[in-house]
């Protein structure tokens, strides 16, 4: 670690307001490329990476108790990850989930070969009809809709399979055709 960076994480840590006000600067610009580069590996959008970053620093400043001991870039990293970014980066995982989450009664609109089938079937039935084309899914398309429904987005469910986000989209694409033949199927039946 380089002498400039060390000695602004020794005033940061330091109780005097003004060293800190001063070392925050030299800290901040010794720091930003390293930590953009990490949060940017997460989140995959540099707009998102800077306002984590800024409510990062501004962590930072208000308790800078937990840098008091780093002694080389690798320990900063991995301090700076565990006491202040992590949070942050929760946040932004909770706010995508809680957009893609879909209820139950949102995957029946979705699968439903036509309106009249709701319509046409009791709750029961289409809960039955549902949970029998859901058990003839293969393993992992039925994992990836029960993800799916519980609120996982597409890059936690990619994390979950070790693949990629565009292969959950397109895991879930047929999973979803699948699903409204085997219930069409049904429906016709009765």
């Amino acid at each position: 670690m380089d002498r400039r960076l060390q000695n602004a994480i020794k005033e940061l840590t330091t109780g005097d307001d003004e060293k800190r006000r001063r070392a925050m600067e030299p800290f901040v610009w010794a720091t930003f490329q390293s930590f953009i580069r990490h949060l940017y590996r997460y989140l995959g959008n540099e707009v998102e990476c800077e306002d984590v970053l800024e409510d990062v620093y501004a962590d930072i400043w208000e308790n800078p108790k937990y840098l008091e001991n780093v002694s080389s870039e690798h320990g900063l990293l991995t301090t700076v990850y565990m006491y202040y970014m992590r949070k942050r980066l929760r946040e932004v995982y909770t706010r995508r989930n809680r957009r893609s989450n879909l209820p139950q009664e949102g995957l029946f609109q979705l699968v439903a070969p036509e309106s009249g089938a709701i319509d046409a079937m009791s709750q029961m039935e289409l809960n039955e009809a549902l949970y029998r084309a859901i058990n003839k899914l293969k393993a992992r398309e039925r994992r990836a809709i029960e993800l799916w429904m519980e609120g996982m987005s597409n890059r936690g469910i990619a994390v979950e399979f070790r693949t990629t986000v565009g292969a959950v989209k397109m895991l879930k694409f047929r999973a979803m055709l699948k699903l409204k033949k085997l219930i069409q199927g049904t429906y016709q039946a009765d």
